[in-house]
């Protein structure tokens, strides 16, 4: 068999999940010699792809990296530097200076990129506001920008672009709001040409670094006179193209202005959380009396890390016959094989620590813990925002980055900053502190979800008045340069 067969053979087994047998198949093509040399990119690539299958955040940085400085084809290496800056951010000891550095890299893929040519001075009656996503479905980002897209329509014309033709219940509820378009299985260019056509006036691209940074590709070509970026990604782009990013004083405090590519357009609050049917439906469930006390992390495991893992473990030695409950947000027991495996190698204590795959039905499973763990340095934004909800108070840590900072602005916004360590071992003790109260703790689930419904997180009105505000600013200092 040539290569080019091998290759074609093993890529099939990732979709049908032999996930092991991926990565010895290119090991040994590896010690064999059996890759040409320009084309050992795709099996970085598909090593990348393995490790994050199994939850192994390292391994999947490093194979990444190695993509990206292996391929010759310069929209995949961007794709593989993307995927690569999304899971720097959750690797522990990463220094804003470290990172911007990688971010600095990256742009460097941009500095033979040609825009769309000037558009005409054109003007509208009512600024035509675009936003662009790999996707508009149901997931943690539309959490965050549903209530802003459906707000934006009374006082702007609203076009929504997606780079993907999947829908669910979401998109199409979307589809009747603003006017919407699937640009997928077009060129770049004719993407960019596609926004070009509908005069758009400032572009928000929710997409960021993630799914390989194909909204980055499009905003690349400069399709609108005036693009922003938030939301839907937590950190800056690190390319010229983006003008403004979305966010407030505790993601991005004064001094931190040099890690950005962008100017920072600081909202009182960067989120605003809208609340799915599901959600609302959800009860909040009360916690037995005579139950231990349960920490838990409904996260992606590709944040777990030896640096959190330690933290936690002192908060179990700290509070005597407590649990903790790890559960995934993607259904693999692969992935869980590797928690374990961790968690054995570090010998934490494995009976009082409880495992669980994702589920896609999983708002009920906030009924087993008493009190939700953030992770860092890549901290949950709508996991927080939904640990809340459902009535869990939430530590977190304010750190460095911008990405560790998530939880913080989001307990912020919704009143309880008492819930923010400066450091690990403040994060510790307000964990600690909290099961020292837990009578009282379980008392009050339904009270916070009645608190964060008053908060600033729930509160859309103002929200939008906020970003209302910060798209004339940018639109009135950058619009007319720009045409």
């Amino acid at each position: 068999m040539s290569w080019m067969e091998d290759y074609s053979a093993i890529r099939e087994d990732i979709h049908t999940g032999y996930i092991y047998e991926v990565i010895e198949a290119i090991l040994h093509m590896r010690r064999n010699n059996e890759i040409p040399d320009e084309e050992q990119w795709r099996f970085s690539e598909m090593m990348g792809a393995c490790c994050g299958a199994l939850a192994d955040t390292e391994g999947a940085l490093a194979s990444y990296f190695e993509a990206a400085t292996e391929d010759k084809f310069l929209r995949s290496q961007r794709e593989h530097f993307s995927n690569y800056l999304y899971l720097c951010h959750a690797v522990p000891n990463l220094t804003p200076k470290e990172l911007k550095a990688q971010f600095d890299m990256y742009a460097t893929l941009y500095r033979h990129e040609e825009p769309l040519a000037p558009r005409e001075n054109v003007r509208h009656e009512r600024l035509r506001i675009g936003l662009i996503a790999p996707h508009f479905l149901d997931s943690s980002s539309s959490l965050f920008y549903a209530g802003l897209m459906r707000g934006l329509r009374e006082k702007y014309d609203v076009y929504a672009y997606a780079l993907s033709d999947r829908a669910d219940t979401f998109t199409e509820s979307l589809r009747a709001d603003v006017r919407y378009a699937s640009i997928e299985n077009i060129s770049i260019e004719e993407q960019a040409e596609c926004i070009r056509a509908d005069e758009i006036d400032v572009l928000i691209d929710l997409g960021g670094h993630t799914e390989g940074g194909m909204t980055l590709m499009v905003l690349a070509r400069r399709p609108a006179p005036v693009q922003i970026s938030g939301i839907g990604w937590f950190a800056t782009t690190g390319v010229s193209f983006v003008d403004g990013f979305l966010t407030d004083e505790v993601l991005s405090p004064a001094g931190t202005e040099e890690f950005y590519s962008e100017e920072l357009l600081r909202l009182p609050h960067a989120f605003v959380m809208t609340p799915t049917a599901e959600m609302r439906a959800a009860k909040v469930s009360a916690r037995p009396a005579d139950e231990p006390v349960t920490f838990g992390v409904l996260q992606n495991f590709m944040k777990i890390n030896e640096a959190v893992l330690k933290v936690w473990e002192r908060i179990l030695k700290k509070v005597p016959k407590s649990r903790l409950v790890l559960q995934d947000a993607v259904d693999s027991p692969l992935r869980v094989t590797t928690i374990l495996e961790m968690l054995d190698g570090m010998k934490m204590p494995m009976k009082r620590i409880f495992v669980r795959r994702g589920k896609q039905d999983y708002l009920a499973d906030y009924g087993d813990i008493d009190i939700a763990l953030d992770t860092f340095p890549y901290a949950g934004g709508a996991s927080t925002a939904t640990a809340l909800y459902m009535g869990v108070p939430v530590v977190s840590l304010r750190g460095e980055t911008h990405a560790v900072r998530l939880g913080a602005s989001i307990l912020t916004a919704a009143g309880h900053t008492e819930w923010i360590g400066a450091d690990e071992r403040a994060y510790e003790q307000i964990a600690v502190d909290l099961a020292g109260r837990i009578g009282e703790v379980r008392a009050g689930r339904a009270a916070l979800r009645a608190q964060v419904e008053t908060s600033p997180l729930m509160d859309e009105a103002a929200y939008l008045r906020a970003a209302e505000e910060a798209i004339a600013r940018i639109w009135a200092e950058r619009g007319d340069f720009a045409l």
